[in-house]
């Protein structure tokens, strides 16, 4: 192996990027129910939905609050 890929290796161990390993916040679920994130933020935000159960029955639970409020 060369420099360069153990280099790469090390940074991606270093930084593993946007693996977010939190959960979304409520007020951001809130802000996704009633559409008012911008686009890269519902993508971000359902990317995560899709990954975290504990999230999405989360944002299943504000989903149907605002829709029976509505």
């Amino acid at each position: 192996m060369s420099l360069p890929v153990i280099s790469k290796i090390l940074f991606t161990i270093s930084y593993p990027g946007n693996g977010r390993r939190t959960h979304v916040p409520v007020g951001k679920l809130h802000s996704l129910a009633k559409k008012q994130l911008s686009d890269i933020e519902v993508i971000e935000t359902i990317d995560h939905l899709f990954s975290c159960p504990r999230c999405f029955e989360t944002y299943r639970f504000v989903r149907t609050a605002y829709l029976s409020a509505s």
